[in-house]
């Protein structure tokens, strides 16, 4: 019998993933981990010799839908700002039914919209209903999708954007005002951004801390997008110990989580200091915010159920639609 895979490449997977029906296979990808319904072992990163990069490698199995997948992708800082990007690869999705492997996604597309998805989600069940000022910490293409998705979820009405180069940033504040129709501003410094926001994304490259805990506002929400091994870190011990800090998925925040290390390290928390998972905080497991003056935290750091959720919405509607291609395989 010659079987057929389904080849969704980058153009396929933004066609077929919205925004808002990912942030709902979010919520269920949050309620799978913190419900025992998946099965994802650490991400596991290897250094490509000669070279910058890193190889990721991310398996998992989710219960419902029922799918099983692996996703490998390549890490390339030094391609930020080209075409190429920094982040490259492919979700490969399995029936666990007969073992057959039924597609072959564009990870970096996948993974862009997911992670954004994922924080809209945490920042829905984690920040004030009346947040409305963002400042965004990076510029590169998460950027962008974070302002997407968290104006799905909250009033925005002022967003800064700062970033070491200059002229980028202000090149991004002009697009996404354009792209939005938000007040969207280019910001000096980090503290000009974060200077009474209420909403903050971290979504760089950096290895050492950008956001001292001494800048953060009472009441305010952050999500730490860009440090995802345990040598990098975008918060400083003292954001990290001010704020009642929740995560995707526990076993990797005590493992990769630099900024959670860091301080256990300083001896400022203990392990204790991580309170729990977002989807303990979806099941009411777990209170979220306990007063309006709280600093929230979301360390976001990705997992495979969040991969093969969206990956099986993106092949659904493929296959329902006749997007891809079909190959022998």
């Amino acid at each position: 019998m010659t079987k057929e895979i389904r080849i969704l490449g980058a153009a396929a997977v933004r066609e077929l993933l919205d925004l808002p029906s990912c942030i709902m296979a979010m919520r269920q990808a949050f309620l799978l981990v913190s419900t025992q319904k998946a099965v994802q072992p650490i991400r596991t990163t290897m250094p490509i010799p000669r070279g910058s990069g890193l190889l990721g490698l991310m398996p998992g199995w989710i219960a419902s839908p029922a799918r099983a997948g692996i996703k490998v992708l390549s890490i390339y800082p030094d391609n930020f700002g080209t075409q190429l990007g920094t982040h490259q690869g492919a979700l490969l999705l399995f029936d666990p039914s007969d073992g057959q492997p039924v597609a072959l996604l564009d990870a970096h597309a996948l993974t862009g919209i997911r992670t954004a998805a994922a924080s809209a989600v945490a920042t829905d069940v984690l920040a004030r209903a009346e947040s409305s000022t963002l400042a965004l910490l990076g510029y590169g293409d998460q950027a962008g999708a974070h302002l997407a998705a968290l104006a799905l979820v909250r009033p925005l009405r002022a967003v800064r954007v700062w970033g070491r180069n200059r002229d980028r940033a202000v090149a991004f504040a002009a697009a996404a005002a354009a792209a939005t129709g938000l007040q969207v501003t280019p910001a000096a410094s980090v503290t000009e951004a974060v200077q009474g926001a209420d909403l903050i994304c971290t979504l760089t490259a950096a290895a050492t801390p950008i956001l001292p805990g001494s800048l953060l506002a009472h009441g305010c929400h952050i999500n730490a997008v860009g440090a995802c091994v345990p040598t990098t870190a975008e918060l400083d011990v003292e954001a990290v110990a001010r704020a009642r800090l929740f995560t995707d998925y526990r076993q990797s925040a005590l493992a990769l989580s630099g900024e959670l290390r860091n301080a256990i390290a300083a001896g400022r928390v203990t392990e204790a200091h991580l309170l729990g998972e977002v989807g303990e905080v979806l099941t009411s497991m777990l209170k979220g915010r306990t007063h309006p003056e709280d600093i929230t935290l979301f360390k976001s750091l990705g997992m495979a159920a969040e991969d093969l959720v969206a990956a099986d919405l993106v092949y659904r509607r493929a296959t329902e639609r006749g997007v891809g291609t079909l190959a022998p395989f």
